[in-house]
């Protein structure tokens, strides 16, 4: 019997802010790391999508000035075939570092904006999460020092790379998906309304994102993904 599913390839990028303050959710993702493709998979049945292919990405961020490791980015594993090299660089990420200052998140956003994507086509998606309890410094905030990157873009920029992607991009024009969670009243709020197909959901900030339920966050991104 023919199924009814409708296949597609899948590419999910994982911002997370990895300060000292996001111990819970570091330690909550990676208890879900096992178990997360099987969720995912169920999930997206369940909205009338299978998957052909999923790869997920990592990228874990801090401070240019206050951190010896601000931009810790993973290449793509492929899952369930490579879930043993995704759940040991998980496991390997210590919620660190920061001092009591924003992040540098929008940066960890441009990189994953310009990730090696390969889920490019019509019914394929690219779906970019990023997790922070605390708002992002601007873009450029700490471009006088030696570590920060050479090129990397102005707020106008940034949100032309993911509105209008250029020819060497490989960001997906229709196919990509962006949701953020983060504290109300930060800049990614107002940033999130200029990104088409870009969600905020705000989190409590003296929580330090421990309510999260990970099951929730499955569901959230198999709909972004299954549209």
């Amino acid at each position: 019997m023919q199924s009814n599913l409708q296949s597609r390839k899948i590419d999910l990028v994982f911002v997370i802010d990895g300060t000292g303050s996001m111990t819970p959710c570091l330690d909550m993702v990676k208890d879900a790391a096992r178990t997360f493709y099987k969720k995912f998979e169920e999930k997206m049945k369940d909205m009338g999508s299978s998957i052909d292919l999923l790869r997920v990405k990592l990228i874990v961020f801090r401070d240019y000035e206050c951190d010896s490791n601000p931009m810790d980015e993973s290449p793509f594993y492929e899952l369930p075939l490579d879930l043993a090299d995704f759940e040991s660089k998980l496991s390997s990420i210590k919620a660190i570092g920061g001092g009591d200052a924003n992040e540098n998140g929008l940066e960890a956003l441009h990189f994953a904006f310009n990730s090696d994507f390969i889920a490019r086509g019509l019914k394929d998606r690219q779906v970019i999460v990023l997790f922070t309890d605390t708002d992002a410094l601007k873009l450029g905030e700490r471009s006088d020092l030696k570590n920060y990157p050479k090129n990397m873009v102005d707020e106008t920029r940034f949100i032309s790379e993911w509105i209008m992607p250029g020819q060497t991009s490989k960001l997906n024009p229709r196919g990509k998906r962006l949701v953020i969670y983060a504290p109300n009243g930060t800049s990614y709020k107002e940033l999130s309304a200029k990104l088409p197909g870009a969600n905020f959901i705000p989190v409590e900030l003296s929580s330090g994102m421990a309510e999260f339920n990970f099951n929730e966050i499955i569901k959230i991104i198999a709909a972004s993904a299954s549209n």
